[in-house]
């Protein structure tokens, strides 16, 4: 039905013409021209419908196909977020990689689903607690660089002070020069290495490591790079500002050694 309506004016149009040419052929030339003339707005409305709904289902064809392509870059577009999604996790998760369990250790991977509520990033929540036989004062890594400690334990999650938090305290040791002083934490600012002897070495670009003399964290942990080396206000000991190697402010993945 909806073809034939289509095909309408058009078979007007054809029947129209052929009768002009069978009329013309009967009548004098001014007949003709009269004819023509009663003919002309009655074939030019028609015409004139015939390419106007030509025109419509154009339209609505283009619309139909610019909805197809509209859907399509969306869902490309969603596809790329993910592909690079998947990606940034990839790398993350091929650094922890970089740590070997061991027949003393073994890591137990987590994600961070919360940080300190008052922003100052001293602490974050990791999705793994009791039920994973994760307990206080468990170390925990990110990447290749140390992250803190368990501080308290839940079932399912736990909260990990961060080396950045001003109640921590690592022991630590300059790589480097062998050089040994206690790294603590400076909030946002980052880490601070004390007690440093007015006779090191130690420069910037140095890396810091863990001395395993706390009791808590192992030898051979990296913590971070020294920025800077200043002397201590009392002037019995060097100072030096050290850069960590995680970003407080930017971990999503975590190992626990336990």
């Amino acid at each position: 039905m909806a073809k034939s309506n289509k095909n309408f004016p058009f078979t007007v149009v054809f029947v129209s013409v052929v009768s002009f040419i069978i009329l013309s052929q009967i009548f004098s030339n001014d007949t003709r021209i009269k004819i023509l003339n009663i003919f002309r707005m009655p074939l030019k409305l028609i015409s004139g419908s015939y390419y106007a709904l030509r025109d419509i289902s154009n339209y609505k064809k283009a619309l139909k196909e610019n909805k197809i392509f509209r859907e399509n870059i969306d869902n490309l577009e969603n596809e790329l977020l993910e592909l690079r999604e998947a990606r940034q996790e990839n790398i993350r998760l091929r650094k922890l990689l970089g740590f070997r369990e061991t027949a003393k250790h073994k890591f137990v991977p987590a994600m961070v689903i919360a940080r300190d509520p008052a922003g100052l990033g001293s602490t974050i929540i990791i999705d793994k607690g009791k039920n994973r036989d994760i307990h206080k004062d468990m170390v925990v890594i990110s990447g290749s660089g140390l992250v803190g400690r368990v501080r308290e334990c839940g079932w399912s999650i736990a909260r990990v002070l961060l080396i950045s938090d001003r109640d921590s305290v690592v022991g630590a040791t300059i790589q480097r020069t062998r050089d040994e002083g206690a790294i603590v934490g400076n909030g946002r600012s980052g880490l601070l290495m004390k007690y440093l002897e007015l006779s090191s070495d130690v420069a910037k670009g140095d890396k810091v490591i863990t001395s395993g003399f706390s009791g808590v964290f192992e030898k051979g942990i990296l913590i971070g790079e020294v920025a800077s080396v200043s002397k201590d206000a009392s002037g019995l000991y060097l100072n030096a500002v050290v850069v960590p190697e995680v970003d407080m402010m930017r971990i999503e993945d975590a190992l626990i050694i336990r």
